[in-house]
């Protein structure tokens, strides 16, 4: 009895559309303008390393609180489509919204334990 061979095609552009795709938290600024937060698992590769380190920096029990802030927004905005646009609508909003957003994002995020 001869095996069967199963050929599995991957493209490039197919994975990259997969990835791009991939629901995300949205978010809608003071403009209307909706932001979208990428998955963890989409993120392309240097994106993917930025966030995991920030995610560290995070979890660090010796990290200032000031710091974490600075490093909640830095993984947002690296996570999200329109950069500027989710910056500058973090640097307007309070902490706890920032953190609203962050959190949501977290819970839908399969973010690796570092």
């Amino acid at each position: 009895m001869k095996g069967i061979t199963l050929s599995i095609q991957l493209t490039f552009d197919d994975l990259l559309n997969e990835a791009t795709t991939a629901p995300g938290v949205e978010f809608t600024d003071a403009h209307g303008e909706v932001i979208t937060i990428r998955p963890f698992e989409s993120l392309p590769g240097a994106d993917f390393k930025l966030v995991l380190k920030y995610i560290d920096i995070l979890q660090d029990d010796k990290t200032k609180e000031s710091s974490k802030i600075e490093t909640m927004d830095a993984c947002l905005v690296t996570a999200c489509d329109k950069r500027t646009a989710m910056q500058e609508a973090l640097d307007s909003l309070p902490l706890k919204s920032r953190e609203a957003i962050f959190n949501a994002w977290m819970e839908t995020a399969q973010v690796p334990e570092s």
